[in-house]
């Protein structure tokens, strides 16, 4: 049986263009992903600017950019963990104190 890790080849289709490419067995569905969210990128410039007749290199440019913007946005995202740690360290101690303020009324 072929491990998680194991590279094999798989073809994207981007922009109707294939593209044959190796990953891991393992990140195939975020290369489709990644893949189906440009395709639908470049969709959407060619439904907004049908007149202007843009190049495929121009709609795939402006879904990079779209892509990448969305991308970074998610990592501000990431950037609350410390937060987060925060905010669960003040919760196990209100629990805590809260325990320690029931076996006091309880006695």
């Amino acid at each position: 049986m072929p491990e998680d890790n194991d590279e094999f080849r798989i073809q994207l289709k981007v922009a109707d263009k294939p593209y044959p490419i190796f990953c891991k067995r393992s990140e195939e569905g975020l290369y489709r992903k990644a893949t189906t969210a440009i395709n639908e990128k470049v969709h959407q410039y060619e439904l907004k600017f049908p007149a202007a007749k843009l190049e495929t290199r121009d709609l795939l440019a402006m879904a990079a950019v779209d892509v990448s913007i969305e991308n970074l946005s998610g990592k501000r995202k990431e950037d609350a963990s410390p937060l987060l740690e925060r905010l669960e360290l003040l919760g196990k101690e209100m629990e805590a104190y809260l325990q320690s303020f029931q076996s006091v009324r309880l006695n």
